[in-house]
């Protein structure tokens, strides 16, 4: 009997990695968050709105574009409003390929939350940012539920 049990939970264990390697990597989430994001909350909350911006951008398709600009300025209006950024809470991290990871947080600010969605890609050296939104109304920054 003992020997059947073992036979038995070899063979379920062989299943499971079997099934695991067919689940869509879009249905695969991850819980690290990746370097790139950290370096922005750290410049962030040591230096500010375009320290973070400058972290966050560094390496990627967005260094030099203007458009990241508007982003710093959203940061800036939000920390008028809410006071200082304290923290952030990942909401949810969905790989959507092995070379594509979106990220949903919340940073924490004195008087209030700003959500996120970061979109990061992976590179020869890590992971770099390809895109990130702000907002303070979470039904624009969160994934509808189904």
């Amino acid at each position: 009997m003992q020997k059947w049990r073992s036979s038995f939970a070899v063979a379920a264990g062989l299943l499971l990695l079997t099934f695991g390697q067919y689940v869509g990597a879009g249905e695969q989430e991850s819980s690290e968050v990746p370097k790139v994001i950290l370096s922005g909350l750290e410049a962030y909350k040591a230096g500010g709105a375009e320290a973070a911006i400058k972290a966050w951008i560094k390496d990627s398709p967005l260094e030099g574009s203007k458009d990241v600009l508007a982003q710093a300025n959203l940061l800036k209006t939000v920390q008028d409003y809410y006071g200082a950024y304290k923290a952030f809470d990942v909401i949810r991290s969905q790989n959507l390929a092995p070379t594509t990871r979106v990220i949903y947080m919340i940073l924490d600010f004195e008087k209030g939350p700003l959500f996120a969605k970061f979109v990061v890609y992976r590179v020869e050296k890590g992971w770099i940012l390809t895109t990130f939104t702000f907002n303070t109304k979470e039904e624009l920054i969160l994934p509808a539920c189904p």
